[in-house]
């Protein structure tokens, strides 16, 4: 072990030694706290962007319909956002913010409805308008009974 000395004016917690300086871990995470949805919402943004690539790709090669991709994408993020909607702030930056909000992506569902509608494909508008926005509610509640927190 090293040989510790404890100085007065270096603070409540910290301890000095010859090879390194060591922080009482509450003193030392309370300051970084308010930093980690910061750094948490993107890392899990990155992780539910690639895994829609993936449906999305997937859906496109194996049913010529990248749609469905977006739609299960959609529905899985919003089942995913009320699963973990009750957790502390650091659960729900990675898995609320963070990577169901990458896996949804309601813009790109936004933008393919407006192309849709341009098209006058009334079908495939009327699916996800009516049918992807209700089943992604109805995962959300889902998520929410299933994470014991209350709709």
């Amino acid at each position: 072990t090293l040989p510790r000395l404890f100085l007065p004016f270096a603070g409540r917690g910290r301890v000095c030694s010859d090879a390194a300086v060591f922080l009482a871990a509450d003193d030392a995470f309370s300051d970084l706290a308010p930093l980690a949805p910061a750094v948490l919402a993107p890392l899990g943004t990155a992780v539910g962007a690639v895994v829609r690539d993936w449906l999305v790709r997937g859906a496109r090669a194996r049913f010529s319909r990248a749609d469905l991709g977006l739609a299960f994408a959609q529905v899985a993020a919003c089942f995913v956002a009320g699963l973990f909607a009750g957790a502390g702030a650091f659960v729900v930056a990675l898995c609320v913010a963070g990577f169901a909000g990458g896996l949804s992506s309601w813009s790109a569902l936004a933008i393919e409805m407006v192309g849709w509608w341009r098209g006058r494909r009334w079908a495939l508008l009327a699916f996800h308008v009516g049918g992807v926005l209700a089943r992604a509610f109805a995962a959300f509640l889902a998520g929410r009974a299933r994470g014991g927190g209350a709709a």
